[in-house]
């Protein structure tokens, strides 16, 4: 279906009329002409029908893809579930297979997914560290004036091979230039990924000072209001964790939060946390 076909059903849907939609926007022969898959609009114009519509991006490219679930979701699924699963075959099948969407398309996006995997396969297996498929990553996300959901992403994802001064330094950019997005829930979401995977990386290394630094900024990504009990449960338990670097030991929050991870099937969470806590305790006994 063409995009004036698809916006043309869902305003049906809503019996929502003509008018109430594409008013000052479309003329009369216009509008048939667009919702007939006859003719196009400007982006300008797609974007106020949209907002007519109360239709996120988002929710059209979802209904236009056919119910599609996106692409890189997919992928990224595909490749972490492998890798949780040391399944190394697995991730060969899906790197190659990024490659050759790489070379069909030569959207960047698939030479990034391919760099991933193959750094996820260093890390199971005996193959040298690459330092090729980083820079691949790395170079594209300081050339980036701006970033976006998907550079955060992108970020996040080869986040535990990148060298400590350079987690900082790509950091702090991204911080600076994803301030204007901060409202948004989506980036919210994956900003609390983001500094909680360099939260732990701090924590592992009993680095007290940047386990601090790291826990400040993730306290500001949650607005006290928030009732997302993932969010709030793991800031606790990252609190309770810096407690025990200060000396000030008192693990029964910690055992009750990973019970609490357990009792909700969140099982790989639950491993992931009692792992934490062991390094945590060693490195501070």
């Amino acid at each position: 279906m063409q995009i004036g076909e698809v916006l043309g059903e869902i305003r049906k849907n809503k019996n929502l009329k003509s008018k109430e939609v594409y008013k000052g926007i479309l003329s009369r022969p216009a509008i048939s002409r667009f919702e007939k898959g006859h003719s196009d609009t400007t982006a300008e114009k797609f974007l106020q029908i949209l907002e007519n519509l109360n239709l996120s991006l988002e929710e059209f490219h979802f209904l236009y893809d056919g119910n599609k679930a996106n692409t890189d979701t997919m992928m990224i699924s595909a490749y972490s579930e492998a890798y949780y699963a040391k399944d190394i075959p697995r991730l060969a099948a899906l790197e190659e297979a990024s490659r050759n969407h790489f070379d069909e398309t030569s959207q960047i996006k698939y030479l990034h997914h391919a760099s991933i995997i193959h750094l996820l396969r260093c890390n199971l297996s005996e193959l040298p560290f690459p330092h090729k498929e980083l820079a691949v990553i790395k170079n594209y996300l300081f050339h980036c004036e701006t970033w976006h959901y998907y550079e955060l992403v992108l970020f996040t994802n080869a986040l535990d091979f990148f060298p400590e001064d350079a987690v900082d330094a790509v950091y702090a950019r991204a911080k600076e230039k994803m301030t204007e997005f901060n409202q948004m829930k989506r980036y919210k979401n994956e900003l609390f990924s983001l500094i909680s995977n360099i939260l732990v990386l701090q924590l592992e290394k009993n680095n007290l000072e940047k386990s601090l630094f790291y826990y400040d900024d993730l306290e500001k990504t949650v607005s006290t209001s928030d009732n997302r009990m993932y969010e709030h449960a793991m800031l606790l338990f990252f609190k309770e964790l810096i407690g025990i670097m200060q000396q000030q030991e008192d693990t029964q929050k910690l055992t009750d939060i990973i019970q609490t991870f357990k009792l909700l099937d969140m099982e790989r969470v639950a491993k992931q946390c009692a792992g934490l806590l062991e390094t945590v305790r060693n490195n501070n006994a």
